[in-house]
């Protein structure tokens, strides 16, 4: 569990405002734009990690309905999502880009003016390096608790978000319940059970 995450955040001051600048200087590493299509087999050799708000990032999601898309909410200041993490590169290695898409979108940005987003991208980027993600990477550029309070309405993460083909949610993993969940005994068997079924 990552409650430590969320009362860190209230503790540093997460309820301030980003500055409006930060968005501006920012740019996506990948330099594709959220919602374009997801980029083939042969162009996702390289790590990269896009800044994208949450309305964006729902975008790209919407803009994968007619394939299962696994949506893994992190931040390298959590240590149960970084140990959860290899599971969903494993997922994207393992099963087909045109049924499957999976996406990580890190929740690292705080909102912390000693904390900048280009700060925030560096250190994500660092992580999802280690883990060769070459899937689709965001990094959210609103503040976290924001986004798990507002957006999300989940305590803490980690947190996954399974959607079908229909581009409905079909079942979201977090702790809310007080159930610890992990990609081998819950995520991948559904993911793989959603793929036979669209078969």
């Amino acid at each position: 569990m990552c409650y430590l995450f969320g009362i860190f955040f209230v503790v540093a001051g997460c309820g301030q405002k980003a500055d409006p600048a930060s968005r501006e200087v920012t740019t996506p590493v990948t330099g594709s734009n959220p919602t374009a299509p997801e980029p083939s087999v042969e162009q996702s050799e390289s790590v990269g990690i896009t800044v994208a708000t949450f309305d964006e990032l729902q975008a790209s999601i919407e803009a994968s309905k007619g394939k299962i898309v696994i949506v893994d909410y992190w931040s390298t200041s959590c240590p149960p999502c970084m140990k959860e993490f290899p599971g969903l590169v494993a997922i994207h290695n393992e099963l087909p880009h045109d049924q499957v898409r999976c996406i990580s979108a890190s929740l690292d940005y705080e909102g912390l003016t000693d904390f900048p987003i280009e700060e925030a991208r560096k250190s994500a980027l660092e992580f999802l390096e280690q883990q060769k993600a070459t899937l689709d990477n965001f990094i959210l550029s609103e503040e976290s608790l924001t986004v798990m309070d507002d957006k999300l309405k989940i305590a803490s993460i980690p947190a996954v978000f399974v959607f079908g083909v229909d581009g409905k949610l079909a079942r979201q993993f977090d702790e809310s319940s007080g159930e610890a969940f992990t990609y081998e005994k819950d995520v991948t068997p559904l993911v793989k059970e959603l793929v036979s079924q669209s078969l």
